[in-house]
């Protein structure tokens, strides 16, 4: 390990071990008075496809499903920015901008955040990609988080958390980048609680709303929304066998409940939401109704298990539980975890697909900021324009810090 002085600050030559700097996991932080400057990336690499379904599907396939790398700075510790460039999904994928924001945490347990970022809604939208259980997340919670929260999305946001709360109320536009949503206007909020926080035992209880007020409305076009994901597994070959095609709206809603309970190396989550569209289809007003749910368990093999963070409220990536970067215990940080899903997008006379998915995978870290995973899903969707059952395998490989 070495360290040079470069023009006032110290750049930090070695992964593996303190140099007097901050760091990200095990990647060298840069530091100047007052200012740390901290790289960022999450880029993963997806290959897999369907072991079998009817009707068949396109085999294996492969892409870089996320290439989000940038920076995010820290000044006096007082403001916070993030610059952060996605150019994924690769290839094909549009490039955009992932994270453009700035933030003031100068007040203690209280931070306020405007531009380009994730505002805060639900449990699982709201771990970070290369920290969720498994490679993709449940349908129900990216159809919710894309109606208007999620990623690249143009919001202001004031937040308060602790060790034992978080609160969040944001107002919300379209998406950065290349879309027909730029002027879709919304609010969100997401209330989250810790009733029990001991050494051993967590219960972490919340309920996260969003209401779009005014949908998105291409030019020369009648407002408009649509619902649609993947079998939550994505390597460009498979289609989106959930669908409704565009909705004339007038406004729509998506509010549920999350719960979590982690016991020692043991995590159980789940979350269950209801979407309330009101739309105008077919010239006469009614309200339409979707919903889903998932539940999950994740079992810490090797390794400290996830751990919760007031700050997202939600749950980290497990890791070692000695100070090791290489191999934790000889052989990594290991996790098993397994889930089942439903998302239904029936709701006359929109038939959009009725999906159940089963799902199991071993997620493995031989370093800090290394993850392998291998996961398997049944999964079978009725109704809709793509009735559809198939077996998937899938495998990711992730650099993130």
């Amino acid at each position: 390990m070495s360290c040079r002085l470069q023009t006032g600050f110290l750049v930090c030559l070695s992964l593996l071990g303190p140099c007097g700097i901050a760091h990200g996991q095990s990647i060298p932080a840069i530091t100047l008075p007052g200012i740390t400057i901290r790289p960022y990336a999450t880029d993963q690499l997806d290959v897999g496809g369907f072991a079998h379904a009817a009707p068949q599907q396109p085999g294996t396939g492969a892409r870089g499903a996320r290439l989000r790398n940038g920076v995010r700075m820290d000044i006096h510790k007082q403001v916070e920015i993030g610059a952060i460039w996605d150019a994924g999904p690769a290839p094909g994928g549009p490039m955009r901008l992932f994270e453009g924001q700035v933030s003031y945490i100068g007040l203690k347990h209280f931070v306020f955040t405007a531009g380009i970022f994730k505002p805060s809604f639900g449990l699982e939208s709201m771990q970070a990609q290369g920290d969720t259980v498994f490679v993709e997340r449940a349908s129900i919670s990216t159809l919710t988080r894309n109606l208007a929260t999620g990623i690249e999305r143009q919001a202001v946001q004031a937040e308060s958390y602790g060790r034992r709360y978080h609160v969040a109320l944001s107002a919300t536009g379209g998406t950065a980048g290349p879309g027909e949503d730029g002027n879709q206007r919304a609010m969100a909020f997401r209330l989250v609680g810790l009733p029990v926080r001991t050494r051993s035992v967590l219960l972490h209880l919340g309920v996260s709303g969003e209401w779009v007020f005014r949908p998105a409305s291409a030019r020369n076009a009648s407002p408009a929304l649509s619902f649609a994901d993947t079998p939550e597994m994505n390597t460009g070959t498979d289609a989106k066998y959930l669908g409704t095609g565009k909705i004339a709206a007038d406004s729509a809603g998506a509010f549920g409940i999350e719960a979590a309970l982690a016991w020692k190396k043991l995590l159980f989550q789940g979350e269950g939401y209801d979407i309330l569209v009101n739309s105008h289809t077919g010239g006469s007003g009614r309200q339409l109704q979707f919903h889903g749910w998932y539940g999950q368990l994740a079992y810490t093999i090797n390794g400290q298990p996830r751990a919760w963070k007031g700050r997202t409220a939600a749950f980290s990536s497990p890791v070692c539980d000695r100070r090791q970067t290489v191999l934790c215990n000889g052989y990594g940080v290991l996790e098993v975890a397994a889930r089942y899903s439903h998302a239904n997008l029936n709701s006359a006379p929109i038939s959009g697909g009725n999906q159940q998915v089963g799902t199991l995978a071993v997620n493995w870290w031989p370093t800090a900021i290394v993850r392998m995973t291998m996961q398997y899903e049944y999964g079978q969707v009725s109704g809709g324009r793509n009735p559809e059952h198939f077996h998937g395998i899938m495998s990711l490989f992730q650099i993130k810090f």
